[in-house]
C-alpha cells in the first residue's frame, strides 16, 4: 500500500521581493489522508483511561467522570483493549481494569462504578501504570493486532511535585508512539491545573489538551477523543524540512486541528524534524513554518522539500514516505510583491493572536506586569481584527486586571489560554 497522504505546500506569498537582508516567510504544510489509507473508523485501539480521583474530584466532576468512562466501554468493539488507572497521592495508582479486551461490559462498568474520591494529586503514579499498561497491548504475541495507541489523562490539580516526572513519563510515550490526550477538568478555585504542564504534556507525547470547563461535558470528550483514535489514518507522522543553505527555521506551529507550538530539532545542517504524531481522517494535520530567508536576486530559488514519514495501523508498513518540493520567487517589483495568500495570511494572523496571549499569560504568571498588560493588549487588538469580540474583550478586562492587582484570574488563565487554541478550529 502506498499514497496513504497527500501532502502540499503553500507560501504566504505569491512572490518575494528582492531585498538586500534576511526576511521572513510563512509555510503551509497540509498532510490529508488519501482514500488508500485505512477506512474511516475502523481502527483497534490500545486504550488506557488515567483518571484523577483525588479529593477535589468529589460530586459532580467524579459522576460525570464514570459515567464518560463507562461510555467509553460502551463504544468499544470486540478488537479493542482497555485499561482504566485512578491515581491520588498514594504510591502505586490503582489498576482498575487491567489491559486486556472488554468481555463483559457491565462488570467493568461496575468496576468504574465503584470508584471513590481521595487523597492528593500525584499524577505521574497513574501515567506510569498508564503507560505500563499500554504497553501490555503492544506486546507481540500469537494473537497480537496492531492497534492506535492512546493514554487519555484527567486531572482537575496541581501535580505534587512530580512535575519532571510527568514530563519524562510523555517522552517515553512519545518514543513508544503513544499520544496522551490530556484533559483539565473544571476551571479556577478547586480546579487549579496548571494549563502550561498539561500543554507541555500533550505536546512532548504528540498529543493534544483540552479544557472540560462544565463536568457534564466530559462524557461528550471522552467519545470525541476515542473516536479521533479510531479514525486514525497514519500514526507515528514526523515531518523533515529538507533546507536549503541559508534558509533558517523560527519557529514552527500545529494549525489543525488546533493551534499548537511544536518542538523542532536540527539533524544535520539543513535538515529539521518535527514530530507529528497520529493523523486522523477528515482532519489531517496544517503546520506553519516560520522561516528566515537570505537575501537573493531576481528569479526563481528551491526553498525545500518536505517528507512526511509514518506508519499505517493495522498493517506491518512501517516508515512510508510522501513529499513535496517548494521553490521561492523573487522579483525587484514591490507591487508583484505585495500580493499575498488571504487564507494563509488569515491562519498566520490566528497563530499570532494565540502567541500573543500565551506569552502574556506566561508573563503574567511570572509576575512581569508590564511586559503581559502589553502583550495581551496587542493580543485584543489581533482578536477584534479578526472578529472575536468576546475573546478581546476579556483580554482587556484580565490586563486591567494585572495593572491594578499584579495577578491574573486563575480560572480567566485556564479558559484563555484553551480559547485562542480553538481559532483555526473548523465546524464538523
Amino acid at each position: 500500500m502506498a499514497g496513504e497522504l497527500n501532502l502540499t505546500v503553500t507560501l504566504h506569498r505569491l512572490i518575494y521581493q528582492v531585498m538586500p537582508t534576511p526576511q521572513q516567510a510563512y509555510v503551509l504544510l497540509e498532510a490529508l489522508p488519501t482514500a488508500a489509507a485505512p477506512g474511516s473508523g475502523t481502527q483497534p485501539v490500545n486504550f488506557s483511561l488515567v483518571l484523577d480521583r483525588s479529593g477535589s474530584m468529589a460530586g459532580e466532576k467524579l459522576r460525570h467522570m464514570k459515567e464518560a468512562a463507562c461510555l467509553v466501554v460502551d463504544h468499544l468493539g470486540a478488537g479493542d483493549l482497555l485499561s482504566v488507572v485512578v491515581f491520588d497521592d498514594a504510591q502505586p495508582a490503582d489498576l482498575i481494569v487491567p489491559s486486556g479486551a472488554v468481555q463483559d461490559r457491565e462488570m467493568v462498568k461496575r468496576k468504574i462504578g465503584a470508584i471513590q474520591e481521595r487523597g492528593g494529586t500525584h499524577m505521574s503514579t497513574g501515567m506510569s501504570l498508564g503507560l505500563r499498561e499500554l504497553q501490555r497491548g503492544q506486546s507481540p504475541s500469537a494473537n497480537y493486532v496492531a492497534r492506535v495507541n492512546g493514554m487519555l489523562l484527567l486531572t482537575d490539580g496541581q501535580t505534587w511535585e512530580d512535575e519532571d516526572k510527568c514530563r519524562q513519563l510523555a517522552d517515553q510515550c512519545r518514543s513508544e508512539g503513544i499520544p496522551i490526550y490530556v484533559l483539565g477538568m473544571g476551571v479556577g478555585a478547586g480546579s487549579d491545573w496548571d494549563p502550561r504542564l498539561l500543554e507541555d504534556l500533550a505536546q512532548r507525547s504528540g498529543g493534544e489538551w483540552v479544557m472540560v470547563d462544565q463536568p457534564e461535558k466530559v462524557g461528550a470528550i471522552f467519545e470525541k477523543t476515542l473516536q479521533a483514535m479510531q479514525g486514525t489514518a497514519v500514526t507515528n507522522a514526523q515531518l523533515t524540512m529538507r533546507l536549503v543553505e541559508g534558509v533558517s527555521p523560527r519557529f514552527v506551529w500545529r494549525v489543525t486541528p488546533l493551534i499548537s507550538r511544536l518542538d523542532h530539532h536540527a539533524v544535520s545542517a539543513h535538515d529539521v524534524q518535527v514530530f507529528l504524531g497520529d493523523i486522523q481522517h477528515g482532519v489531517g494535520q496544517s503546520i506553519l513554518a516560520d522561516l528566515l530567508l537570505p537575501p537573493r536576486q531576481a528569479g526563481t530559488f528551491r526553498l525545500l522539500q518536505a517528507d512526511i514519514t509514518y506508519d499505517v495501523p493495522g498493517s506491518e508498513l512501517t516508515g512510508q514516505r510522501v513529499s513535496a518540493e517548494m521553490v521561492v520567487p523573487f522579483t525587484d517589483d514591490a507591487a508583484q510583491a505585495n500580493q499575498t495568500q488571504g487564507r494563509v495570511m488569515n491562519i498566520i494572523e490566528r497563530v499570532v493572536a494565540h502567541k500573543l496571549q500565551t506569552q502574556a499569560l506566561d508573563e503574567a504568571a511570572a509576575g512581569d506586569v508590564a511586559r503581559a498588560t502589553q502583550r495581551l493588549r496587542a493580543a485584543a487588538t489581533r482578536l477584534l481584527e479578526l472578529g472575536e469580540e468576546d475573546m478581546a474583550a476579556q483580554a482587556n478586562q484580565q490586563a486591567e486586571q494585572i495593572e491594578q492587582s499584579g495577578q491574573i484570574d486563575l480560572a480567566a488563565a485556564q479558559k484563555m489560554r484553551y480559547a485562542t487554541k480553538r481559532l483555526t478550529e473548523t465546524d464538523e
